[in-house]
């Protein structure tokens, strides 16, 4: 990606985009690995209906607060792709812990085989 973002305290924000990106590798692995069974398929196909023509939703990584914003865009092949990323400005956006992203990095193959246990609230439109 480019150059890392810094934050409004001017703290560099490379651990999170670094950890987001290899999260997202995990994601698009179990994606590959599982999307022609249930009910992976199923929902992606119906997250993208929703998304409208660009396919794109906003997440945020965060600890104690948000530290950086991703745009994401679902492809028809059900992969997902970094947009942009940019500095934390408060709005409707999918939060991601870092914590949960780290033990997710930390344990790929864990949830790669069984991906029903990763966090897939962004997919189904339920945030939180």
């Amino acid at each position: 990606m480019d150059k890392p973002i810094k934050d409004k305290e001017n703290t560099h924000v490379e651990e999170y985009e670094r950890i987001f990106e290899r999260y997202l590798d995990v994601c698009n692995q179990a994606l590959k690995k599982n999307k022609d069974r249930f009910p992976y398929k199923e929902i992606w196909a119906a997250r993208v209906k929703t998304l409208g023509s660009d396919n794109t939703l906003q997440c945020a990584v965060y600890d104690d607060r948000p530290k950086i914003i991703y745009t994401l865009r679902l492809s028809e092949d059900m992969e997902i792709k970094i947009i942009k990323k940019e500095p934390v400005e408060q709005g409707d956006v999918w939060p991601l812990k870092y914590s949960y992203m780290k033990q997710v990095v930390d344990n790929p193959h864990e949830y790669i085989e069984h991906p029903a246990n990763l966090d897939w609230g962004w997919l189904t439109g339920v945030f939180g």
